[in-house]
């Protein structure tokens, strides 16, 4: 009997010891499956790429800094990988929208046109609210730019733009002339130039907005006030301050301080001639300050000045980085890191470092002194462009009639600043009787 309870508490022991066994091999073999796990969890991410259309016009302005801020991004996103392409003129993102090929991001203009909105509204573009973007950075204006009947849909400007004057320090000297105080210094200092046998202002009449620039800067400094009447729909707004732009507009042709060939020279024409010295001033936007950072002589930037004394900008928040994304992208929340990227001080800084840009943002270190010049203004006038812009429909466009009629018109001495002033309240009121 002693042998047989002997035998048995050998076989249970051998059954205790194999149980043990096993269970230890059990349970590191569940501690290396979780381990695997977890290996594998954290490289499940499969590499994307994202198809993204640049600026194509700015192309030139934009490639260094993007460069920088595309690799910063897949730096710090390894297994998203980007294909940028500089792909996003107007025509080729209609042609997307007509054969729905959108690519995954593109850049866009905010509530500078009514384009984001309509694309928003046809649901081509993704609504950014439900990934919670951190607005905290930014001003009220930037956070309007980017929405559309209460959603957000690219990501927010940081950079403030605006047309300015710039001119050559040493031609004013030369004169002694300096940056004027008022309108009426200003009109001297046009009168004198023109007297000396300078060009006041080097001017492109040849295309739509190469003419616009001067009534960009003119039309808020000289009438801001019917600006905002028909920015608010005010329907007995009186119109005599713009009537004296355009008339202003037509005057500075008339009078020669636009120099010669101005209708058959385009923007580019333009610059070039500042820029070689053959003109003592130039309207051009604040995004082409770096432009002028080595021409063979001093550079001075100022805005134009009100009756009154008041530095007026114009409202142009920067589209140098608002992008938005398709809403049929296979990869929304990659996309959305984009967006995020781009809202990052770092990409921002990126920006500032290249570019010289005014921040709209209040962390940013600005480049240089060209910098500061250009953020004296007193007050952010309206935009004649956004503002007809914003009081537009399918059945009126005065922003498109201001380009394409009435300011070659204007220049040529054709129609006068009542007729002009004219065509746009009818236009308006086509857009405000459906």
């Amino acid at each position: 009997m002693k042998k047989f309870y002997r035998a048995l508490s050998m076989v249970l022991l051998v059954v205790v010891l194999s149980v043990s066994f096993l269970t230890a091999c059990g349970s590191e073999q569940s501690a290396n499956s979780t381990e695997a796990s977890g290996s594998t969890a954290e490289k499940s991410s499969q590499p994307v790429t994202l198809k993204i259309w640049g600026d194509t016009d700015n192309q030139a302005i934009l490639e260094a800094s993007f460069n920088e801020i595309n690799e910063a991004f897949t730096k710090k996103y390894p297994n998203i990988k980007l294909d940028y392409q500089y792909s996003g003129s107007f025509d080729s993102i209609n042609v997307a929208l007509q054969s729905d090929s959108l690519p995954d991001l593109f850049w866009v203009q905010g509530n500078k046109s009514t384009k984001m909105a309509e694309m928003a509204k046809q649901g081509f573009l993704l609504p950014l609210d439900d990934y919670k973007l951190d607005s905290s950075r930014f001003p009220e204006q930037s956070i309007e730019y980017a929405t559309v009947d209460g959603k957000i849909y690219c990501s927010f400007p940081s950079f403030f733009d605006y047309a300015i004057m710039y001119y050559n320090k040493d031609i004013f000297q030369k004169y002694g002339l300096d940056k004027p105080k008022n309108w009426g210094e200003f009109e001297n200092i046009v009168k004198t130039l023109k007297d000396k046998g300078e060009t006041a202002i080097s001017f492109g009449g040849k295309g739509d907005f190469d003419r616009y620039w001067l009534m960009q800067v003119l039309a808020p400094t000289l009438a801001n006030d019917v600006l905002q009447n028909i920015k608010e729909h005010k329907a007995d707004t009186d119109y005599k301050n713009l009537i004296d732009t355009f008339n202003i507009y037509r005057s500075f042709a008339e009078k020669g301080y636009l120099g010669k060939d101005f209708a058959a020279t385009d923007g580019a024409g333009a610059q070039l001639a500042f820029t070689n010295g053959k003109a003592a001033m130039l309207v051009d936007g604040t995004w082409n300050n770096q432009v002028f950072a080595s021409v063979n002589f001093n550079v001075g930037r100022f805005a134009l000045p009100s009756k009154d004394g008041v530095l007026y900008s114009q409202s142009g928040p920067s589209n140098y980085n608002t992008y938005a994304v398709s809403a049929k992208t296979k990869y929304p929340d990659e996309a959305v890191k984009y967006i995020e990227f781009l809202n990052d001080k770092e990409s921002q800084q990126i920006f500032e470092n290249n570019l010289g840009a005014i921040p709209l943002v209040k962390d940013l270190t600005p480049k240089d002194e060209s910098v500061k010049e250009m953020a004296e203004y007193d007050q952010v006038g309206n935009n004649i462009y956004h503002v007809l812009s914003g009081v537009a429909d399918e059945t009126a466009r005065p922003q498109d009639m201001l380009l394409a009629d009435i300011l070659p018109k204007l220049m040529t001495s054709k129609m006068t600043g009542e007729e002009a002033a004219q065509k746009i309240k009818d236009e308006i009121a086509k857009s405000s009787a459906k």
